[in-house]
């Protein structure tokens, strides 16, 4: 597989660190879910694994630490749907990366949304993986999967418990991830995170993420969705429902032509990680046919 590294770079004075690799080719910008001092496991690049190297066959990958993740400090700001999305557009700007396809994980496939939105000649096209932060939620059940997690808040025990609560295929759950995961939880940006009143957290990212979505589906109720879009579901997600995915795709589509859904069999919230060789195939196929009808 292609070698992927850890590199750092600034923006707009901001520390931040990624995972990057693969040949002088279209770009690729991952982006992870998760909040920082309370989503159950640590995010962060890490969580793409060892699909990175296999999309960097083909593609030049980037996967930042979004800020407040691994070894990316947080921000002035706080976290925001609206704050990661300036972040991850400022980073296609300092990198001189051009036009960009952005994948994004659960809150990640949100901030892509926001990226396209503000910025459609930054992105070439948007997949949105496994997000039930993007899709519409209505009056639906609270979802209880991760209900009464064991403690102590970010051990090893519990994120493992987290993370095979969220997956269908747990043979994905290895050493490396946990042992990453573990990492982040000691760093400075976690810590910070994880010392405030986990209500203050909520309330703020649930403002946003409301926020977020109103300018989504007023665009998509008045006018086109600027960019070409893909969604991922896994078929066994106990996190969101295929027809979550299917209401989103509905939204999209009606407004932007090249629009597309795919399950994949057997996989939960990370189907780039359960799967990843049918992942692949599915956004592999996606970016080369925009690249083909352009």
């Amino acid at each position: 597989m292609t070698a992927i590294t850890r590199k750092q770079v600034d923006i707009g004075g901001q520390r931040l660190s990624m995972l990057r690799g693969g040949p002088e080719a279209e770009p690729v910008l991952f982006l992870h879910g998760g909040v920082p001092g309370q989503t159950l496991y640590c995010s962060g690049a890490h969580i793409w694994g060892d699909y990175l190297p296999m999309a960097a066959r083909a593609r030049h990958v980037v996967a930042p630490d979004l800020p407040g993740f691994g070894d990316s400090a947080a921000g002035a700001e706080p976290y925001g749907i609206d704050t990661m999305a300036r972040t991850a557009l400022g980073l296609i700007e300092a990198l001189k990366l051009g036009r960009c396809h952005v994948v994004g994980h659960d809150e990640g496939g949100l901030i892509a949304i926001a990226m396209a939105l503000a910025a459609p000649n930054a992105v070439r096209s948007i997949s949105i993986i496994a997000s039930p932060t993007a899709s519409p939620t209505g009056d639906s059940i609270e979802n209880v999967t991760l209900m009464n997690p064991p403690g102590p808040a970010w051990s090893r025990g519990a994120q493992q418990w987290a993370l095979q609560r969220m997956s269908h295929e747990r043979h994905h759950i290895d050493a490396a991830l946990l042992d990453r995961c573990v990492e982040c939880s000691a760093a400075p940006a976690h810590r910070a995170a994880a010392s405030r009143a986990p209500s203050e957290i909520a309330l703020g990212v649930a403002g946003s993420v409301a926020k977020a979505k109103g300018q989504f589906y007023t665009v998509c109720r008045d006018g086109a969705f600027p960019v070409p879009a893909q969604l991922v579901w896994g078929a066994d997600d106990p996190m969101t429902t295929i027809e979550h995915g299917r209401v989103l795709y509905g939204i999209i589509a009606a407004r932007q032509r090249a629009t597309h859904m795919h399950l994949i069999n057997r996989c939960g919230n990370f189907p780039f990680r359960e799967d990843r060789g049918a992942f692949h195939h599915v956004v592999g196929a996606f970016h080369t046919g925009l690249a083909q009808a352009a």
